[in-house]
């Protein structure tokens, strides 16, 4: 996921939040800016209990939530693309990445520089402020005088015009992190969709459920201007609903200004106290946790929740092996630039790209009984010599 807006999506406290606005985040995005009403929550829950029947749905569910997990536990080894192309990409093409200062933007931006001239490509890039949509046009025209083959973009919704301006000029566009996304020409990609927030989602669920041993009692940050984020919550809900009757999730909805503002920290304590029968605390991406735990501390709070969440961060990694976070999912903004290398060379020599492949990237439940020793999560561990191999690169 890489967000666009004036945060980004790893940083701590107010600072990083500016920098996380400025991104998709996606994680990206494109940002749905009628969405930037005041904060407000909803309630779910599954069917009601109290009786034996409902007590046997319960321990079913979470029967079931723990057996679902068991793929997960183990750092994924395989990328999910396994076609090798027809022979070696042609050589002699030109990306373009439309480029912001969010710190994972720069991240697909520093692979994607790499793996194009690794194949005999030309790159190039053009910043824009995502805050500001007019920078965004401009960026895309200065692209296409650039006479890119093909135009990376990380989070942000296209405009009809958009897509129609780059499809006269002969170009493509290549995506990542964006929902909605229509992808058909002369869009080809759409790496890490909306169905990979769905499947951390749901992970994320499962072990909520299993850990509560289901009974718990979740506040979930989300901030709906990021459409793709509604994968994981919706994700989450429909699994909760389904296997445990017994739980309660409360969705917290943040605001782009509040985000920007660095409210984050605040705005979820002051639901745990409204809330006081949580135990647990989602977040639907790492760098929205930023700040969380100082400020439940501050507030008497810290040994109230258990804080959980999806695409942990270098932060979030860390609370994780220090024992002040519980479960989250594994996310590497890096794997998505492979993605897109390769529909773009799959796209140069005229071969399908497999979009339910492409738009999946693996993940993993990460604890503090298997968390990496390192600072980030980048899993499968050799995703790129795959690569090469099936782009016959070696």
């Amino acid at each position: 996921m890489t967000f666009q807006t004036d945060p980004a999506r790893r940083d701590r406290g107010r600072g990083g939040a500016r920098i996380l606005m400025a991104v998709l985040g996606a994680l990206v995005f494109a940002l749905a800016l009628a969405a930037c009403g005041s904060s407000s929550s909803s309630t779910s829950s599954g069917s009601s209990s109290g009786s034996s029947t409902a007590s046997g749905s319960a321990s079913a569910g979470v029967a079931t939530a723990k057996s679902q997990l068991a793929p997960f536990n183990a750092a994924p080894t395989k990328i999910g693309i396994t076609t090798p192309l027809k022979s070696k990409p042609p050589t002699g093409k030109k990306l373009v990445m439309l480029a912001t200062a969010d710190p994972n933007n720069v991240k697909l931006q520093k692979s994607l520089k790499s793996l194009a001239g690794t194949a005999g490509w030309s790159y190039d890039q053009v910043s824009y402020d995502p805050a500001n949509p007019a920078t965004f046009n401009q960026a895309i025209d200065t692209a296409i005088t650039k006479k890119a083959d093909y135009i990376a973009e990380a989070g942000i919704p296209l405009t009809p015009a958009a897509i129609s301006k780059v499809k006269n000029a002969g170009a493509k566009w290549v995506l990542t992190s964006v929902a909605p996304a229509d992808v058909k020409d002369p869009v080809i990609v759409n790496a890490n969709s909306a169905a990979n927030d769905n499947q951390m989602g749901t992970v994320l669920a499962d072990y909520f459920i299993s850990d509560s041993n289901g009974k718990g009692n979740v506040l979930v940050e989300h901030v709906p201007a990021y459409p793709i984020l509604g994968g994981g919550t919706d994700g989450f809900q429909a699994e909760v609903k389904k296997l445990c009757p017994d739980c309660k999730v409360k969705i917290i909805n943040i605001t782009l200004p509040d985000l920007a503002a660095g409210k984050v920290p605040s705005i979820m304590t002051s639901a745990l106290r409204k809330n006081s029968d949580a135990n647990y605390m989602a977040f639907d991406v790492g760098p929205f946790a930023n700040g969380v735990d100082s400020a439940l501390s501050a507030a008497g709070l810290s040994n109230k929740v258990k804080i959980i969440g999806e695409a942990a961060d270098e932060a979030a990694l860390a609370n994780i092996k220090a024992g002040k976070y519980g479960g989250w999912t594994g996310f590497d903004p890096v794997y998505s630039t492979y993605v897109m290398m390769d529909s773009m060379f799959r796209d140069a020599e005229g071969m399908p790209i497999e979009q339910n492949k492409a738009g999946l990237q693996p993940t993993q439940l990460i604890t503090k009984d298997n968390a990496p020793s390192g600072s980030t999560w980048s899993e499968p561990a050799d995703a790129l010599d795959q690569f090469k191999t099936l782009w016959q690169l070696q």
